[in-house]
């Protein structure tokens, strides 16, 4: 039983991860901004997206759901959803 408890914990954690690619967005700048650039924002934005101005920011930029305050911290560093 034990063991069906850590299976379902390691599937839930790995079905949940939310990895988003370079490939997902689009910057404003074109092609001036590359991978490093998306990584730096990705990083920054997974932590900053509970902030409460984020989700805000998100949902007036019409943003809805459970990634609202990362998809608008994503716009204002320039990246946008393709």
């Amino acid at each position: 039983m034990m063991r069906m408890a850590l299976i379902f914990v390691v599937v839930l954690l790995v079905g949940c991860s939310d990895d988003r690619k370079v490939e997902d967005f689009v910057h404003e700048e074109g092609d001036k901004k590359g991978v490093v650039e998306f990584k730096e924002a990705n990083n920054r934005c997974k932590t900053e997206k509970d902030k409460f101005s984020n989700k805000i920011q998100g949902r007036e930029m019409g943003f809805e759901g459970e990634h609202t305050g990362y998809l608008a911290c994503m716009k204002l560093k320039g990246w946008s959803q393709r």
